[in-house]
């Protein structure tokens, strides 16, 4: 029973892939930021030569509850910022727009950072 527990303990650090990327940049909870505006998301850069895929992931705040089922509906819409960015960069800059006109307290933005089958999900935020 322990070493199934300990197993299942485990579970949260494969999930985030070992040695993941570490962001550096502190996103608040409940963040805004305007359009138009600058968005630096920071990560401790690394000594390697491949690359990883950076996307925007827009969803609902407040899913809705869609019958049968019942199940929720986020709303998620995902567009591919680069599909290419270096580890060695540490950086990334994104001029802040809406996709699909999404702005507001209605839809969270996050950014993905995914590569050999780890996937990295700062914090949340909002624009306006």
């Amino acid at each position: 029973m322990a070493k199934f527990l300990m197993k299942l303990l485990a579970i949260p650090a494969l999930l985030t892939g070992a040695g993941a990327i570490k962001i550096l940049t502190d996103i608040p909870y409940n963040s805004t930021f305007e359009v138009g505006s600058e968005f630096v998301l920071e990560w401790e850069p690394e000594d390697r030569t491949d690359t990883f895929k950076l996307t925007m992931n827009t969803f609902l705040v407040a899913p809705i509850l869609v019958y049968p089922g019942p199940s929720y509906d986020y709303q998620d819409r995902n567009i591919v910022l680069d599909d290419a960015v270096k580890f060695s960069d540490g950086n990334y800059t994104w001029v802040i727009g809406p996709v699909d006109g999404r702005t507001g307290y209605e839809y969270w933005y996050r950014f993905g950072i995914q590569y050999s089958n780890t996937y990295v999900y700062p914090k949340p935020f909002l624009i306006d």
